[in-house]
């Protein structure tokens, strides 16, 4: 207990030396995140430690300034933190935030599912912008409606995948249905692509996935949702978190509807 205030006070000085560190080495706007991150993980270390440390030798220290000025300083960063991880842990831990009287519980045979995935997927990738065309008369072969053909691929109905991603593949994750059993209504999808920026194990692959809506009638038959999930080297880890936030997260902390909710389900058929 001899040099415990020096200990807390190298945790905050550590902590500080660190952030300038981020600052200095800021590399496309990197910097804000982990700076956060590292004040965030200061905070709890520092925090707990203080708590530690007067609990070990309350009748010592007790009227010292310096504890409590410590134990202020880190507790609203570490409080809200922990609160926040607690509430994540929690999240995790849930099949599902929609009500149970609101759960989707359509059931498909397992063939007509297989099969709807396989066609859904092969009209994503005739929907999918490849390339950015640089000359209105430049034309690629399309895929559409079952016909195959040449065309300019219409901006306004071709899926966006960024520019720098060579497209790989796409992969239908989920199917939602309408109350029949008949039309798929809404979906996952996740696209596999090689990002040459990255340096992952598996060779630059990178999965990325959004939630989408989808109808038939329409020309444009996808609406992609807002939320989307990317940077993922594993199919796995993609899909687990994409079902995070729309099984989960967007029904609490974004104040919406899940999307295994039959209230936004019904609202799009």
């Amino acid at each position: 207990m001899k040099h415990g205030i020096k200990i807390l006070y190298g945790i905050l000085i550590i902590g500080v030396l660190v952030s300038v560190f981020h600052i200095l080495n800021d590399q496309g706007g990197s910097a804000l995140g982990n700076i956060i991150d590292t004040l965030t993980i200061t905070s709890i270390i520092l925090f707990l430690s203080t708590i530690l440390f007067i609990f070990l030798s309350f009748k010592k220290h007790i009227r010292k300034i310096s504890i409590w000025f410590l134990l202020i300083l880190s507790c609203p960063l570490a409080l809200m933190s922990m609160r926040h991880m607690t509430k994540e842990l929690s999240l995790r831990m849930t099949e599902t935030t929609t009500p149970d009287e609101f759960i989707y519980n359509v059931k498909v045979s397992k063939e007509k599912y297989e099969e709807d995935k396989i066609k859904l997927q092969n009209l994503v990738d005739s929907l999918i912008k490849v390339k950015t065309i640089q000359r209105p008369s430049e034309l690629a072969l399309r895929y559409f409606d079952g016909k195959t053909y040449n065309d300019s691929i219409e901006r306004d109905w071709a899926i966006d995948l960024p520019t720098e991603l060579e497209y790989k593949e796409s992969i239908i994750d989920t199917l939602f249905y309408s109350e029949n059993g008949n039309e798929i209504v809404a979906g996952l999808l996740i696209n596999k692509a090689f990002n040459k920026y990255i340096d992952h194990s598996n060779g630059g692959i990178e999965y990325f996935g959004r939630g989408f809506k989808f109808d038939q009638k329409n020309w444009k038959p996808f609406k992609m949702l807002k939320y989307s999930v990317t940077g993922y080297d594993n199919y796995k880890g993609c899909s687990e978190r994409l079902r995070y936030y729309y099984f989960k997260k967007i029904g609490t902390y974004e104040n919406e509807l899940n999307l295994n909710d039959t209230r936004f389900l019904n609202k799009i058929e």
